[in-house]
């Protein structure tokens, strides 16, 4: 059990944290200046 936690859980740490973040990159969606302008919202 020490072994795996020295040498294999940080890469585990690394490699689910990076597939987290493309999903979670995915699942956001970008604000478009028209969308913004259709909120009109003043604060820039």
């Amino acid at each position: 059990m020490q072994e795996f936690l020295i040498f294999y859980a940080p890469f585990l740490v690394i490699i689910t944290g990076i597939a987290l973040s493309f999903f979670v990159v995915l699942k956001d969606d970008a604000v478009t200046k028209s969308e913004y302008k259709e909120t009109r919202k003043t604060d820039v």
